[in-house]
């Protein structure tokens, strides 16, 4: 099956791990009605066989062999009962190292689009990999990334154990989302074409899949009415997918670095910290009064597409 994007490159999740650690949240420091196609639940569920210990998370991980957090938002309850629909919205880390058996798994999901959130740098570096399907999936991607930092310095610091815990802890923070309107109207402007045709099913990526990711995965969330504890659920449970990678990179830092480092400071920027999208909610409050006013006027989603949106993806 042929492809699209360049030959893998070696060690990819080497030479891309830093971009995601540090490009975007560096970004936010400074100043970041039918039913459409799909898997069907019987299909989709019983090809997630990864153990994850919860059995809802079970079905929820996709069994690609080339990605470690790829998963399926179907399933979260919202405050009045309805669930999300299976095989609609995904939510993943990088693309670039798929082989023939992922892309043939993802053409069996007949995405509509792919909407990806890295850098220039980063999809530059390491190009997505998408099945060739017909109708061709939508390539599409989000300008939420600041161009004006200086990687490679970042990545020296950051390796060598060089950065102070406040400089790492900074690396969490996504309240740029929230207090950059322009940043906060491209976000709720991307949720909201989800209700138009031809958006669905829909995945969405980064590079570790965790950080700009989980945000977006979080506003969709609370769009659709889905609890603040589900939605913390699914943000955390990259913790619990990367789990061996966060623990070999913590390792190699500490290795690298000529003074003591913290290495639970460093599991947080690795993998995420219940602290990022807790700031994020509170600043949603503290700038709009309330997590709905936000959705209406900072993400600028009016009410009708609120219920445009649940219609198609809840049940």
């Amino acid at each position: 099956m042929n492809s699209i994007g360049a030959p893998v490159m070696k060690s990819r999740w080497q030479q891309t791990l830093i971009l995601t650690v540090l490009l975007l949240p560096l970004a936010a420091t400074e100043d970041t009605l039918q039913d459409a196609p799909g898997l069907s639940n019987s299909e989709h569920q019983s090809d997630a066989t990864k153990e994850t210990g919860n059995p809802s998370d079970q079905k929820r991980l996709l069994p690609l062999n080339n990605t470690r957090n790829t998963r399926d938002l179907g399933g979260y309850s919202t405050v009045n009962g309805r669930h999300l629909k299976w095989g609609l919205l995904f939510r993943s880390d990088s693309l670039a190292d798929l082989d023939a058996s992922d892309l043939a798994y993802l053409e069996r999901l007949q995405l509509a689009a792919v909407t990806d959130l890295r850098s220039d740098t980063e999809r530059a570096q390491a190009p997505s990999q998408l099945p060739r399907q017909s109708p061709a999936i939508v390539y599409q991607t989000l300008d939420i990334n600041d161009p004006a930092i200086n990687v490679a310095e970042l990545s020296r610091k950051f390796y060598s154990g060089q950065l102070s815990e406040t400089e790492l802890i900074a690396l969490t923070d996504r309240t740029r989302y929230i207090s950059n309107t322009a940043i906060s109207r491209t976000w709720g402007q991307w949720v909201a074409d989800l209700a138009n045709p031809g958006a669905l099913p829909h995945l969405f990526h980064c590079t570790a899949g965790k950080d700009r990711t989980g945000f977006a995965s979080a506003i969709i969330l609370l769009t659709l009415g889905v609890p603040r504890d589900e939605i913390m659920h699914d943000f955390v449970l990259t913790n619990q997918y990367l789990e061996d990678r966060i623990e070999t990179t913590v390792k190699k830092i500490q290795a690298n670095s000529t003074t003591d480092v913290n290495a639970d400071v460093l599991r947080q920027v690795i993998g995420v910290t219940p602290n990022s999208l807790e700031n994020a909610f509170a600043a949603m409050e503290d700038q709009y009064g309330s997590i709905d006013l936000y959705i209406e006027h900072g993400l600028g989603i009016d009410k009708a597409t609120q219920s445009k949106l649940r219609a198609l993806l809840l049940e």
